[in-house]
Formats: C-alpha cells, sequence, structure tokens
C-alpha cells in the first residue's frame, strides 16, 4: 500500500489536497479537501483532465451568453436582435435602408432619366404653364419613349392617352396624366393655378443638366428616412404580435426590435426585385408579384423569430434570492462562516 499527497494549486486560487490509496495495482480516489485560501471562486474539478464539455473551462462552468445579433435574414439572426442594444439594430435598418435607396436611386439613373434628358432636348425654346394652363407654340407636339416610361406634350389636349410604357406621363393643355401598361386607368392632376413653371428647352436643360444628380441625392435620402420612418412604425404595430409568438420570452422592448428587424428581409427581397426589374428579367407585374411577397415576409419571421428569442435573464434581486434559498451554511462543513466548521483546514 502506498499513501502520498498530491498539492497542486489551480488557477482560481484554490489549493487542492488529495490523498490516494493504491492497492494492489488498482488506483482508488480517496478523500480529498478543498481549502480556500485566498478567496472563493468556482472550482476546476477536472483535475488537471481534459473537459469532457465544451462549456467547462479552466475555472469554472462558463454561463450561457446570448450572441450578438448582426444579421436579420434567419430567424435566428432575427430573434437576437431582442437583446441587442437600440443603436446595433439602428445601424442594421441603415445599412438595409441604404441598400434599398441606392437600388431605386440606380433604377431610376438608367431607366427614367435619359428619357427627362431627350424629352427636355425636343421642347421648343419657348413654353411654359401659367394658370393652370400649358402656353407652347401652337402645333407644337412632343413623344418621347423609352423602355420603362413614356412622355407625351399635347398643348390641344388628349382624346386618347396610349398606355405602351409602365410609366406614361401626358402633359395635355390643362392636366397632367399619368397611367401605366397595366390598363388601371389615369390619374389626372390639374397644373397649379398660382404659379409659373418654365417648361423649355432654354430653361429646363441647363437647370436640369446642373441639378439632376442633386435631384437623385434628395431622392436617395428621402428614401432612406421614409423606410427609418415606416419600419419604427411598424415596429409598433407589430410588437403586440411578437409579444404573443414569444410566449412571453421577451419584453415589449425586445418585441419592438424583433418587429422592426423582421422587416429587413422583406427589404432584401424588393430590392433584388427592382434589379431583376431594371434588368428587365421581370416585368411590371411579376414586380408587383415582388412586392406583395416582400410585405407577407415579414409575418413569417414574425411568427417563427420569437420562439427563437434569447430568454430575459433574472434580475439581481431573483437570482439573490435564490441563492439564498438554496445555500445552506449549516449542512455545509467546509464553511469558515458559521460557528461549528467541520472543516480541519478552516481557521479556528
Amino acid at each position: 500500500m502506498t499513501d502520498y499527497a498530491d498539492t497542486r494549486r489551480v488557477p482560481t486560487g484554490i489549493s487542492l489536497v488529495v490523498r490516494v490509496e493504491q492497492r494492489q495495482g488498482k488506483r482508488l480516489s480517496g478523500l480529498a479537501f478543498f481549502w480556500i485560501f485566498k478567496e472563493k471562486k468556482p472550482l476546476n474539478t477536472n483535475f488537471g483532465f481534459p473537459a469532457a464539455c465544451p462549456r467547462v473551462a479552466c475555472g469554472g462552468v462558463v454561463e450561457d451568453r446570448p450572441k450578438e445579433a448582426w444579421q436579420p435574414l434567419t430567424f435566428g439572426g432575427v430573434a437576437r436582435f431582442a437583446a441587442a442594444s437600440r443603436w446595433r439594430l439602428l445601424m442594421v435598418e441603415l445599412v438595409f435602408a441604404l441598400m434599398v435607396s441606392a437600388t431605386v436611386v440606380w433604377f431610376v439613373q438608367q431607366a427614367w432619366v435619359p428619357v427627362i434628358d431627350k424629352t427636355i432636348k425636343q421642347m421648343p425654346p419657348t413654353g411654359e404653364i401659367r394658370g393652370g394652363r400649358l402656353d407652347w407654340p401652337s402645333g407644337t407636339v412632343l413623344q418621347q419613349e423609352g423602355p420603362f416610361m413614356r412622355i407625351a406634350v399635347r398643348p390641344g389636349g388628349f382624346t386618347n392617352v396610349e398606355e405602351s410604357a409602365d410609366l406614361v406621363l401626358a402633359f395635355g393643355s390643362s392636366d397632367l396624366r399619368i397611367g401605366s401598361s397595366l390598363g388601371l386607368g389615369l390619374l389626372t392632376l390639374p397644373y397649379p393655378v398660382g404659379w409659373i413653371l418654365s417648361f423649355n428647352k432654354t430653361e429646363l436643360e441647363p437647370w436640369w443638366g446642373a441639378r439632376s444628380h442633386m435631384v437623385l441625392a434628395g431622392l436617395g435620402l428621402l428614401v432612406v428616412l421614409a423606410l427609418q420612418f415606416i419600419w419604427s412604425t411598424l415596429g409598433l404595430l407589430y410588437m403586440l404580435p411578437v409579444k404573443i409568438f414569444s410566449v412571453s420570452r421577451v419584453d415589449w422592448v425586445g418585441a419592438i426590435k424583433i418587429a422592426i428587424a423582421a422587416q429587413m428581409p422583406g427589404a432584401l427581397v424588393m430590392s433584388v426585385g427592382i434589379v431583376l426589374y431594371g434588368l428587365k428579367q421581370l416585368d411590371l407585374v411579376a414586380l408587383l408579384v415582388v412586392w406583395g411577397v416582400h410585405l407577407v415576409l415579414p409575418w413569417v419571421y414574425l411568427m417563427f423569430s420569437p420562439i427563437l428569442a434569447p430568454k430575459q435573464p433574472k434580475s439581481q434581486k431573483a437570482r439573490s434570492k435564490k441563492t439564498q434559498v438554496k445555500r445552506d451554511p449549516g449542512n455545509n462543513p467546509f464553511d469558515d462562516t458559521s460557528g461549528n466548521s467541520g472543516n480541519p483546514f478552516g481557521s479556528d
């Protein structure tokens, strides 16, 4: 029989004394005494051997922590935003809003701006809209059409507007008529009565040439602000369904965050649809279908993401109370705080 003592210092400041008895070639574990000489910290119970569970680290067990929220494209990714900060969510919103804005500006630049440029170049040198009427040289008619847009100007008025493009702008004698190839009818907008608007090549060509890029930049900024407002409004409207589907896993603030993050996949789908439409891979009807899908898609995330949201952490007061209930110093022989301690290594 061989008796020996093995004393080793673990990184947590705990001295471990293990007495091991070895009989007939069989090694048996004896009685282990733990003396906390520095401060009470979690003990590494692996005794120098590899951890059986990846969650066990040197010096104790690492608590589960919610993963950082960085992408709102999966159910779990959207759910993680319940515990994310408002600034992180706002940053993700801004990224997706800029993506949609850039897509819209790109489409307008390559689909509508060329038609507008050609229309202005074909205008007469004089002409204006005054007193709610189009004042152009008599007999002047203009028509310019592209793959996505058609502009027609007829001072004498239209008897029939040809809706041959996805977007049709028809300037008549007293109003502007807007239509499309869908054949849903015309939207009539009368000219403003109290304004005088230049409507000729001499004034519009230099004005548009110098400010077209500013107009596109303003359009992009307007899209970003509009999306931020729409997503925030929908977040307030959708937080109740999120709260219901989460089965009380998230609070109201977390429900709003999930509801806002759930709008991002729809924004991505709509951006892809606009790009495909601009590349003539989709027609106007297909684009409307994509638009409908992007409205329904957030509801799928609203139903499934809340159940994957991380549970709310318990308050410090609740955890302290639970710890006090579980801990009974009187039954712990190694607790020096009690008057009658059975720890042979404790101080008198």
